[in-house]
Order: C-alpha cells, then structure tokens, then sequence
C-alpha cells in the first residue's frame, strides 16, 4: 500500500493536502483521503513538515513521491513542502479542474472522486 507508481513499488508516495477553511481546500483533503484509501498513498501531515518535526520530516525526505493537493492558487501546502526543501513530484490546484472555492452548489463526494481521479492520472504518467 502506498507506492502510488501504478502497481510497481518505487518507494512510498506521500500525499499532503491543504485541509483549507474554504470549500475548495475541504475537496483537495477529502481527495486526499480517497487516493490514501484506494492504496495510491499515505496521507501525512505538510503542517508537520512546516513544524519541521524531525521524523516527519524524514520519511517525507525518504518518500519516492510526494503528491500535493491545493486548494486554491495560494498554494500554501505546495509552498510548506517546498520550503522544507522537498521537491514536489504531483501537484494539483483543484481550482484549476472545475473546483470552486466557494461554490454555490457543493458536491463534495463528486468534487473530490474528480480530484482523485486526476491524481491517479498524474501519478501515472510521472
């Protein structure tokens, strides 16, 4: 569980997610959550990361992939990874796919099986 390489093992992938007040960051966790459900990786903390928590930012160092959902164009858990030093492998904005920040019609278990969806492509193709 956790290789995220489309059925070949190339070390654990790591997905960190925005976890946002708005609708949009709420989306970019709950796909989160799915892509870590279904095996395509292990959700962690980017807040921990930013803490610089010593075996957080470890195993982030040691993953074969790191996958980070955005909620918006802020982009601040793109930003916490990258400001640790970690290249990010996947990065998705999911306003940039159909995601409104602040919809007028949420639909949050569609919205977030779409993001999923779209990190499972990426994934595959890097």
């Amino acid at each position: 569980m956790g290789t995220g390489c489309c059925g070949n093992n190339c070390g654990e992938t790591l997905i960190f997610t925005c976890a946002g007040a708005a609708y949009s960051g709420q989306v970019s966790n709950r796909a989160g959550v799915n892509l870590m459900q279904d095996g395509a990786g292990n959700l962690f903390c980017a807040a921990a990361v930013g803490a610089e928590i010593p075996d957080k930012l470890e195993r982030a160092r040691n993953a074969g992939k790191r996958v980070v959902i955005d909620g918006c164009d802020d982009h601040c858990a793109r930003k916490i990874i990258e400001g640790a030093g970690l290249p990010v492998d996947v990065h998705v904005d999911v306003t940039t796919i159909g995601v409104a920040k602040k919809p007028e019609k949420p639909e949050m278990i569609s919205d977030s099986k779409r993001v999923a969806e779209h990190v499972r492509k990426s994934l595959c193709c890097k």
